[in-house]
């Protein structure tokens, strides 16, 4: 009986294995396209932009005023934690900007995301208040 157990847990670290992989590509799917932002708050401030992500494949570019920046933004995502990486530009660990340590969550029509803009640490709740070096997007989606 106990020859059993060895192929079971191996067949359940598979199953589980498939499923993150089947999660991850779902999430990925679902950040396809475009996403116009409906409110930013950084930092505890309000902040108003006319912006949109354009998101293709393992990227994003950012959408200001109506004009596209050419630099895209590679982002790497965790779905079983919902947390995102992203690197806005090269800088020293622990400065301001560089690579961003987020969680997310996504529907078919919203996206929101929490960014620590020092990438120290991920952030545990979607909160961007006074101090926080944080900045909270929710986002609708266009297209």
């Amino acid at each position: 009986m106990r020859f059993w157990w060895p192929p079971l847990i191996c067949a359940f670290l598979i199953a589980c294995s498939g499923a993150q992989s089947a999660r991850s590509s779902d999430d990925q799917a679902m950040w396809q396209g475009t996403w116009k932002l409906v409110s930013a708050t950084y930092n505890g401030e309000p902040q108003n932009a006319d912006m949109r992500w354009v998101v293709d494949g393992d990227h994003y570019n950012i959408v200001l005023d109506g004009q596209r920046h050419s630099d895209p933004y590679p982002f790497k995502l965790d779905p079983s934690n919902h947390r995102i990486e992203v690197i806005h530009h090269e800088t020293p660990p622990g400065t301001y900007g560089g690579k961003l340590r987020g969680i997310y969550r996504i529907s078919d029509s919203s996206l929101t995301v929490c960014y620590d803009l020092m990438g120290r640490e991920y952030p545990t709740s979607f909160e961007a208040g006074p101090g926080s070096r944080r900045v909270l997007y929710q986002f609708a989606k266009e297209r």
